[in-house]
């Protein structure tokens, strides 16, 4: 009975707030931010289910709280993946913790097909390109990580590196590559990217390059770096451009296209401090945010700010994951993957 007493409190605060943001337009935006600043206070708490790690996070909420010292920001992070699952368990159990989620695009699509994410469209979200944010203002996404090719510099010169996707099928890379056992979201994009029936031939001539599999990119990048393979098929650039400058040799392609993974936040549809997720979720949205995204060493999406390296993005022919796939057939393009690559 508790349980549903929390849950009407919830339903009832989210309602309110739906007639809020529906007055016609008739507030102006200072008026609007007063209001939910006022509603904030009186919260005095925020929970972020994140998937950034605790260390990135951190300074993030630091920034936060320093800005919103009456609002106490609290962190719970694991991958999207799991996060992914906690959320559908607590859901099915009455129980509604989170106020804010930040997940990977492909991951996020699941529980905005299933209601899970509130539609909050921030007025931060003008400055983020089409591609990065919810056409239904579900999630913009806050950050990205550049999904390419990687090598390292060592073993394979520069002028007889692979230049594109195309050139992973040259035969002398048999048996020298290394590849993430789940590559889904890669995949079903490049599928979209070559038209299915050419991008399917282009993947099982690939499968055919014996390629060694690994879980996690931060372990393929080092194992690139040490020498270990000569070609990393699908690795993140920032974490490769960190290894650089650390003086690892490795470098990775402008390949064309550079499959732009994003992490999305958005208000949860059940937040027990609605206007607490709605305040955080336009700092993070905000160009003071941004720039703390840069500092944590990630790739802002926001236009008015740069990475750092500028390089990770310009010039670069970036294509954002295109979460439709994800809503269409998430399972689908998962179980595809791994028939197609062999993978156990």
């Amino acid at each position: 009975m508790q349980v549903g007493k929390k849950a009407l409190a919830i339903f009832l605060g989210t309602w309110a707030l739906a007639l809020f943001y529906s007055d016609g337009g008739a507030e102006t935006e200072k008026e609007r931010v007063e209001k939910l600043i006022e509603g904030a206070k009186k919260e005095g708490t925020v929970m972020f289910y994140g998937s950034m790690s605790t260390l990135e996070a951190v300074d993030l909420l630091k920034g936060f709280e320093k800005k919103y010292p009456f609002i106490k920001a609290k962190h719970y992070r694991a991958g999207s993946d799991t996060l992914m699952e906690k959320i559908l368990i607590e859901t099915r159990a009455g129980r509604y913790n989170a106020d804010v989620y930040n997940l990977r695009s492909f991951t996020s699509s699941v529980l905005v097909q299933k209601g899970l994410f509130a539609k909050y469209p921030s007025p931060h979200s003008k400055f983020y390109p089409e591609g990065f944010k919810d056409p239904q203002g579900h999630w913009t996404s806050f950050y990205m990580n550049p999904a390419t090719i990687g090598y390292n510099t060592k073993l394979v010169p520069a002028v007889q590196a692979p230049k594109d996707w195309g050139d992973l099928l040259d035969p002398k890379w048999k048996g020298q590559m290394i590849m993430d056992r789940e590559e889904s979201e890669w995949f079903a994009n490049m599928l979209k990217f070559m038209g299915r029936e050419k991008g399917l031939q282009f993947m099982r001539k690939l499968a055919a390059q014996d390629i060694t599999f690994r879980t996690g990119h931060t372990l393929l990048a080092q194992l690139v770096a040490a020498g270990e393979f000569k070609v990393g098929v699908v690795l993140y650039s920032p974490r490769i451009e960190r290894m650089r400058a650390s003086g690892a040799p490795i470098e990775w392609v402008r390949a064309s296209p550079v499959i732009a993974y994003h992490y999305v936040v958005g208000v949860a549809a059940q937040a027990p401090h609605p206007n607490a997720a709605r305040v955080f979720v336009d700092f993070m949205l905000s160009k003071e945010g941004q720039d703390l995204v840069v500092r944590s060493n990630r790739v802002p999406v926001r236009a008015d700010v740069k990475a750092d390296p500028p390089q990770l993005v310009e010039g670069v022919k970036m294509m954002p994951s295109d979460t439709s796939l994800a809503e269409k057939d998430f399972k689908g393009y998962f179980d595809e993957y791994r028939k197609v690559f062999n993978v156990q």
